[in-house]
């Protein structure tokens, strides 16, 4: 360290009062292991995304209204365009790297969900989620819902043919909620769709009050795990539950994340560069009406198209309101899985009768509940996603489409509550066989060290 430098950090030291709280933090502790880092990819991921954003909204017009587009673009040239999908084609075609700048936010706001997803995967399969960490896994699953909303935003904006249809259909899951679907589509949709409110309100929403809760719910998140330390991998040498075995923020966790800054980022630059994301001449603008071959959602809301495709049309009445297949597909299902992964920890204490606070994380295969959970809940969330390509399974295999209908039916409903029964049976098999083993090699260790006791019996 220069002295100029020194001299910096003393005269800013002697006014600030930073030298201890600054060394505490630098010496905090993180685990050695790489499924932890799955948190700071999503973090990367996230600045990144907002970095792009705002250059992105420099030329964004979040309107409907048709605008002649004249640009390089020999395909729409002279072709009047809705404007927010006009800007997207001049953005892409005419501004100076644009579509470099378009291509990295699209790859990142897809790390950014595959991040999250695979993060509270860890969470969930090691029991991360243990008292005293609830709150801290209660706010994931916020977060986790949050970029799932900022994703489908995201590739609405530029009210392309993909855009318009998962429009549509969001429209109409708002509108299947019985008493106060309607009103709750007005707010969003400012009338019926389509409607030239859309766009502006999801602009509205995509670019300042998700981001503002995501980085609020980031920070709090950060906040908790600094102030509850990290959890501990299994290990027979070191108490858990008092210490953390690992490497200090600085310099050790500070050169690897920052290395990992460099290794999301330069891949983020060489998808952008190298894979055609987000090619809008593929696309067209939105047509009220109109819907192409291939209008899959993308693939973080594949499962949500899947069982609207699933569900057989049904419509009944309870209690004066309207239940039909959009609201079971589209709401119902969806918040009993979000109000499943709520309430498992609870449910988890309660079924094993744990008590204390637990700093150690499990395999999940020592815990049958919830390794039968996880196997359930995502063979069905994979089984539901797999159904919103059933057309194009269908032209793919030479299935009919009724068949293949039939048979992701039959699926969604068999395999995952049997795959789940199946594990859990086979994991109380092998903890009962863990438990023999080690009855076994207690009673041997005891008639090696008290032969006299053993020989008198």
């Amino acid at each position: 360290m220069t002295p100029l430098f020194s001299a910096l950090l003393d005269a800013l030291d002697d006014r600030m009062r930073l030298r201890g709280p600054t060394r505490q933090v630098a010496n905090k502790v993180f685990p050695s292991n790489w499924s932890f880092l799955l948190g700071e990819v999503a973090t990367i991921a996230f600045v990144v995304l907002v970095a792009t954003g705002i250059f992105l909204t420099l030329f964004y017009r979040a309107s409907t209204e048709a605008t002649v587009y004249a640009g390089q673009n020999e395909f729409f040239a002279g072709t009047a365009l809705p404007a927010a999908f006009e800007s997207i084609v001049r953005l892409s075609e005419d501004v100076p790297g644009g579509l470099f700048v378009r291509r990295v936010h699209r790859a990142a706001s897809h790390l950014f969900i595959a991040a999250i997803v695979l993060h509270m995967l860890r969470i969930l399969m090691t029991g991360a989620f243990r008292k005293p960490r609830e709150l801290n896994y209660h706010i994931g699953i916020g977060l986790l819902t949050l970029a799932l909303g900022e994703g489908f935003l995201g590739y609405s904006l530029p009210y392309d043919s993909l855009a318009g249809t998962g429009l549509r259909v969001a429209y109409s899951i708002v509108l299947s909620i019985p008493y106060v679907g309607e009103d709750i589509a007005f707010w969003v949709f400012g009338g019926e769709f389509p409607t030239g409110d859309v766009i502006p309100r999801f602009h509205a929403l995509h670019v300042f009050v998700l981001p503002l809760l995501l980085a609020g719910l980031i920070a709090v998140h950060v906040a908790i795990l600094v102030r509850q330390k990290h959890t501990q991998m299994p290990n027979d040498e070191v108490d858990g539950h008092t210490y953390i075995v690992g490497k200090p923020l600085w310099p050790s966790q500070f050169a690897e994340s920052g290395t990992l800054l460099l290794w999301v980022g330069g891949l983020l630059a060489a998808s952008a560069t190298l894979i055609p994301w987000s090619d809008v001449e593929l696309l067209g603008p939105y047509v009220a009406g109109e819907v192409g071959n291939s209008a899959q959602p993308d693939w973080f809301m594949f499962w949500t198209e899947g069982l609207l495709r699933a569900i057989p049309p049904v419509e009944f009445g309870v209690l004066g309101a309207t239940i039909n297949t959009v609201f079971i597909g589209g709401v119902l299902i969806p918040g009993l899985l979000f109000g499943a992964l709520i309430a498992y920890p609870f449910i988890e204490r309660r079924f094993y009768g744990l008590e204390g606070e637990w700093h150690v994380l499990t395999n999940p295969l020592d815990i049958p509940l919830r390794a039968a959970m996880i196997m359930g809940t995502f063979t069905f969330v994979l089984l539901t996603s797999a159904n919103a390509t059933n057309d194009v399974l269908s032209r793919m295999t030479g299935i009919t489409i009724e068949d293949m209908v039939f048979l992701f039916r039959a699926a969604i409903l068999v395999v995952p509550p049997l795959l789940a029964g199946l594990l859990y049976v086979w994991c109380r098999r092998r903890l009962e066989r863990a438990g023999a083993r080690v009855a076994t090699n207690e009673l041997e260790a005891q008639s090696r060290f008290e032969p006299s006791a053993m020989s008198t019996s």
